[in-house]
């Protein structure tokens, strides 16, 4: 940290905003910002009634994959890392830069809340299933975060492991998660009480709440059901399941009476808003600038407020006025970024929606498709650094949301289910071959690229399509659905239990292991996999190198591989000026990762 900032903020040097937290009261907002150069910073703002305002950008040493920050005041945010030894330490920063250690754990970490004003500390913290010192197992411990000693004091236990916990007004709603079902507690930081809440147990999940209302999802057999919550009436009323939102809706929050629900609605790429009036039924859509919302918001009486990003303009808070149908956006310089828009592409069961930057795709000398991870996840029209970097380079991003993508209902997201590499890949090769198709014969081939997930999906594209593609890119890809399984760690592990990443394919192709098909692979390959990958093991690309030499590929000539060492699973980063994704468009345009021996330091590989 070598700096801060008060005042009216070039927020043309952003280009990244991350980990958004609100305040209990919902005035204050924290972030984590990246500027172009690669710099963090953590953010505090204050949302009023003259729309957002940036308190101060302190510069921030951290990883922000292992970083939160939560507000506090217009002074400081709270910051929590947690470090590759298993240790959480949490810090308070001060707007003039001052960093100073309240306290850290290890083992199993606090979870963080912002505390309302009147709990008298910084913020609220938790430990479960005996992780906190004294916490019997099966309990949770709920504590005050201060700036004293001990600099955690203990507020309440209490009878199960916190699941959730959503603000009330001053009080939190826990739910709780023992082994005899879900168990609702409301508690008050202010005098340590707390109150069971039986109607409000079952199973459902807590979607938003105002001080005295709760919006639900309650599972039934016909399917979930909207539902709110009255608290003091200890009442909960069925909603219009007939009302006509758009797309995959998601309720962001409640306004402060609790009558009306802000909804994302996701489109394809696009987000879209609307403002529900659970009373009248009736649906107010909000114009909002083309783009990205994300699923985190607060409504207090000076509005609404949630962050969103366009093509050209990298994620910022934005804000809905009271009475108003209009999002606003914050003043800005203008950035040197290049707009996307969206195109439909031929798949091979109907139409495939893609997100398109750069020159058109047709004519331009080079032309990538990209592949999104997840595999649960879409390309939208948000500010993507990575296409921004590709755009620059005069490269065409084609980045198609085939089967199994989110966004277009269940049908498009379930399909992959039990068929990992099957009605995706089916769809891959298909716009592969459409763009191929449409392009001069003299222009090359177009290249695949890939993270994670679609890392696998690019490697099984290109090695059962050599002649479809000149090009391979796949940063932090797996093997398999099995050996994800077999090597991952526990979060990975149930997501291909959950989405049955184990069932072998029986079709033509048969199994969908790159191993099988790796012999195949004749496009040029740039391999990409960080040495401290949490998510996907290393070793899976590690024995990718491995079997492409037995096979008599030549590293640094047929095939390159960078292990970036201090690098995760994100392993390109998140600037524009992220000297991986350099290494990648570089590679995408010239077919070497960098000239003259200038390429990352490769880890040693046996």
């Amino acid at each position: 940290m070598t700096n801060s900032w008060h005042g009216d903020l070039d927020d043309s040097t952003v280009t990244s905003r991350i980990g958004f937290r609100f305040s209990a009261d919902g005035t204050r907002a924290a972030c984590l910002a990246t500027t172009g150069s690669g710099l963090h910073h953590a953010e505090s703002w204050s949302l009023g009634e003259h729309g957002p305002v940036l308190d101060f950008s302190a510069e921030l040493t951290c990883d922000p994959a292992c970083t939160t920050v939560l507000p506090l005041d217009g002074e400081r945010v709270l910051v929590s890392r947690h470090g590759v030894t298993g240790t959480q330490v949490v810090e308070l920063l001060h707007g003039d830069g001052h960093l100073g250690v309240l306290g850290s754990v290890r083992g199993v970490p606090l979870a963080l809340l912002p505390g309302p004003v009147e709990c008298g500390g910084l913020a609220l913290a938790w430990s479960g299933g005996g992780a906190g010192e004294g916490t019997a197992e099966g309990e949770s411990t709920v504590y005050r975060v201060t700036t004293g000693t001990p600099w955690l004091q203990e507020l309440v236990r209490l009878p199960g492991p916190v699941r959730d916990a959503v603000f009330c007004g001053p009080r939190i709603l826990f739910t709780l998660g023992p082994a005899s079902g879900p168990v609702r507690v409301l508690f008050d930081p202010r005098d340590g009480t707390t109150v069971r809440m039986p109607f409000l147990d079952g199973p459902s999940h807590v979607l938003a709440a105002s001080e005295h209302h709760v919006l639900l999802a309650q599972r039934c057999p016909e399917g979930p059901v909207l539902a709110r919550a009255d608290l003091a009436g200890e009442s909960i009323r069925p909603l219009d399941q007939d009302t006509p939102l758009r797309g995959v809706a998601y309720p962001l929050a409640l306004e402060p009476s609790g009558t009306c629900v802000a909804v994302l609605e996701t489109v394809g790429a696009r987000s879209l808003l609307s403002c529900w009036n659970t009373e009248s039924g009736e649906v107010h859509r909000i114009a909002v600038p083309e783009g990205e919302l994300l699923p985190v918001a607060a409504w207090t009486t000076a509005g609404l407020w949630l962050p969103h990003s366009g093509p050209r303009r990298p994620r910022t808070m934005a804000w809905l006025p009271p009475d108003s149908r209009e999002l606003r956006l914050p003043a800005v310089p203008a950035g040197p970024w290049l707009p996307g828009r969206v195109e439909s592409f031929p798949g091979a069961d109907g139409p495939v929606e893609a997100v398109v930057y750069g020159p058109d795709w047709r004519g331009c000398p080079r032309v990538v498709v990209t592949l999104h991870g997840g595999p649960n996840s879409h390309w939208t029209l948000g500010f993507n650094p990575l296409f921004q970097i590709l755009a620059a380079a005069g490269i065409a991003v084609v980045a198609p949301n085939q089967r199994g993508s989110t966004g277009y209902g269940a049908g498009h997201t379930l399909a992959l289910v039990g068929a990992w590499g099957v009605p995706d890949l089916a769809d891959v090769s298909a716009v592969g071959a459409y763009v191929q198709a449409n392009r001069a014969d003299a222009l090359e081939r177009p290249a695949v690229f890939g993270i994670s997930y679609g890392a696998y999906l690019a490697l099984l594209a290109a090695s059962t399509g050599p002649d479809l593609w000149s090009t391979c890119v796949a940063v932090a890809p797996f093997l398999s659905g099995p050996r994800l399984h077999t090597d991952g760690f526990a979060a990975v592990r149930g997501m291909v239990e959950r989405l049955d990443g184990l069932t072998e394919a029986t079709d033509a192709l048969g199994p969908r292991d790159v191993t099988r098909f790796a012999a195949d692979l004749r496009a040029r390959l740039l391999l990409v996999h960080g040495a401290r990958d949490e998510s996907t093991p290393v070793a899976h690309s590690r024995l990718l190198v491995r079997q492409l030499a037995e096979a008599g590929r030549r590293e640094d000539t047929d095939f390159h591989y960078l292990e970036p060492p201090d690098r995760g699973h994100t392993a390109l980063g998140i600037s524009v000026q992220d000297p991986v994704a350099a290494e990648v468009a570089r590679f995408l345009t010239d077919g070497e990762p960098a000239a003259h021996g200038a390429r990352l330091p490769a880890h040693e590989r046996r």
